[in-house]
């Protein structure tokens, strides 16, 4: 069998066949967006005697980073010469990135392959906001939080029409986090820790979804142009969309000067991992209305 022959191993890969054969690419990405990919790696690697290296290929255009959609798949398109692999999603893959002036091969060699640059990928991994609701109606507009400096509370307080700029990150993808530190670590704040080892949090739901964009970019113009992004900052930016921890998927979006909604939050997470409500904003009173310690 050839790796053109190569039949379905599942019903993902019967999905995505089938699309690949009726020419429905934006059908085929869609499927992508939600795949389990293989990524091939050393024996050593698989035994944990080493750590997981980048499987990579290169042509006249580029690096690429190989993925397949099914151990068969790999292990056909190989020639059997990739016998371990480890199992990523593709925010994960995004996640850990590499270099942004690399690509996706997703199956190559294969009669279904795809070929994604970087901007491609961290924009399927990574949607919008605006698009994360499309895609899941349901969901509704999601909690978004950002750390705050102590230094910086009073101000807020005072303030009867607070508005926030910086990076914020979807709180849903940090809930399981229970303690400050390893929450500060995560985002890269550890310097936001209080001396009591506790976190102050705002957190709010978004309105006007569009002014919550999605942080595509690099820490260079070449890297910024590499993603067909809008963004540069200073290492350790991922430019995915990700905050910059390879071992966590915590989407970040960065705003300009946007109004906090009435309801919104001011939480402290003290080191023992216990949540205290301390203020909500009132809208129509236009001030923040304390909570006393208990």
């Amino acid at each position: 069998m050839t790796a053109d022959d190569q039949p379905p191993a599942g019903p993902f890969e019967e999905r995505l066949w089938a699309a690949h054969r009726d020419g429905r690419q934006a059908l085929c990405l869609s499927l992508l967006r939600e795949a389990d990919l293989a990524l091939p790696i050393t024996a050593a690697a698989a035994a944990g005697t080493e750590p997981p290296a980048w499987a990579t290929i290169t042509d006249a255009e580029r690096t690429w980073l190989p993925a397949f959609t099914s151990v068969e798949a790999m292990t056909l398109a190989s020639g059997g010469a990739a016998t371990h692999c480890r199992i990523v999603s593709l925010p994960e893959l995004a996640a850990g990135w590499p270099d942004l002036r690399w690509g996706l091969a997703v199956n190559p060699g294969m009669r279904v392959s795809f070929l994604l640059e970087s901007g491609t990928v961290a924009r399927l991994a990574v949607p919008t906001m605006v698009q994360d609701l499309r895609l899941a109606p349901g969901s509704g507009v999601p909690v978004v939080q950002k750390l705050l400096p102590a230094g910086d509370i009073p101000e807020l307080l005072s303030t009867g029409e607070p508005r926030v700029s910086g990076y914020c990150h979807h709180a849903l993808d940090v809930s399981h986090i229970a303690t400050p530190a390893l929450l500060a670590g995560i985002l890269g704040q550890s310097g936001l820790l209080t001396e009591s080892g506790s976190l102050n949090i705002l957190r709010w739901r978004p309105v006007g979804l569009e002014l919550y964009r999605t942080p595509y970019g690099g820490a260079d113009e070449q890297g910024r142009e590499a993603v067909a992004g809008w963004v540069v900052e200073e290492p350790p930016f991922v430019g995915m969309g990700l905050v910059p921890s390879v071992d966590n998927v915590v989407r970040e979006y960065k705003v300009y000067g946007v109004g906090l909604p009435h309801g919104a939050e001011i939480w402290e997470l003290t080191r023992e991992g216990t949540e205290h409500r301390r203020a909500i904003y009132h809208g129509d009173l236009r001030r923040w209305l304390l909570i006393g310690r208990r």
